[in-house]
């Protein structure tokens, strides 16, 4: 297991931003073990890009919508967002409850490796969806969801890793590692894909694209799952069922809420980066779809305006 990270020091140096120096100065002493768990921490963040910017950005929301408009005669969408929605609110009921539950006992990693399977294997099987007609938007949003719950929920255990790998004085160079490694791994994967969309003919297209976001996917995940161990909870506590799980889960929720009433900034805070972060992923998220159903873009048009 990983330990908690160490302390901020001393007070006036708690108080300050660190330099770059220090930070890296504080990086390169880390022991070989420390290194290798943070760099597979990074590792997986180029991986689920291939979710996050082919199949949730690009491909799912235009091919998603033009499934249904062949169907339906329109509306696809409102299909994409109702979908979409529906996944998120799985994701925003169930993730406090599961991390909650996972910061008293230690099951982060093995989450984030079942959930990492669920997407992938959703991912792959969207590879399928040419051959599940008449029900091949039907098909596509069911594995859609539990791809995009694999991804998100995921996620929230894959960012419960951060605190312990580096010193709390390296946070933000360990945050703005992570976000470029996936930026990097997001973008270098889709520009293979778009290579593909626009320079080749042929069905067998989208199912490559799908087969082959989920091994990038699962590929460089595993940097993670062999070289970064499991955080060490400093006072675990055992949870004895389900419904214990839940009663504790519960608890914890709502003496949250309120003790956040305690801090109204922090409450702003929160309410505002929630309206910018979800406004981003909308537009993000529905353009494809948008593209494809209401302005009647020609696909590649719609993907090279993306």
């Amino acid at each position: 297991m990983i330990t908690p990270c160490k302390s901020m020091g001393d007070s006036a140096m708690s108080k300050s931003k660190p330099d770059a120096t220090l930070v890296k100065q504080l990086i390169d002493e880390m022991d070989e073990d420390s290194k290798k768990a943070l760099h597979g921490w990074y590792w997986y963040d180029w991986a689920n890009q291939a979710w996050a910017l082919t199949v949730l950005t690009v491909i799912v929301p235009q091919y998603m919508a033009s499934l249904y408009n062949s169907a339906n005669g329109g509306g696809g969408d409102s299909f994409y967002g109702y979908v979409n929605s529906f996944s998120m609110l799985i994701v925003a009921v169930s993730a406090p409850l599961i991390g909650i539950i996972a910061d008293r006992i230690p099951i982060k990693k093995k989450l984030l490796w079942w959930f990492t399977i669920f997407g992938v294997i959703a991912t792959a099987l969207m590879a399928v969806t040419a051959y599940t007609a008449p029900y091949d938007y039907h098909f596509l949003a069911t594995v859609f969801v539990i791809g995009n719950v694999g991804f998100a929920a995921g996620n929230t255990f894959y960012y419960a890793f951060m605190p312990y790998l580096a010193d709390r004085r390296c946070m933000d160079h360990v945050s703005s590692w992570g976000y470029a490694y996936g930026f990097m791994g997001g973008s270098t994967l889709l520009l293979i894909h778009l290579a593909v969309l626009l320079g080749f003919d042929g069905s067998w297209r989208l199912p490559f694209i799908f087969v082959s976001s989920a091994i990038w996917w699962m590929g460089w995940a595993m940097r993670l799952f062999w070289n970064t161990p499991e955080p060490e909870i400093p006072n675990p506590q055992p949870i004895d069922s389900v419904g214990h799980a839940l009663k504790v889960a519960t608890t914890e929720i709502v003496k949250t809420i309120r003790e956040i009433r305690r801090f109204k900034v922090l409450a702003l805070f929160l309410v505002a980066y929630l309206l910018f972060f979800d406004g981003i992923n909308t537009i993000n998220g529905m353009a494809a779809a948008f593209g494809e159903s209401v302005l009647r873009l020609n696909p590649v048009m719609n993907i090279a305006l993306l």
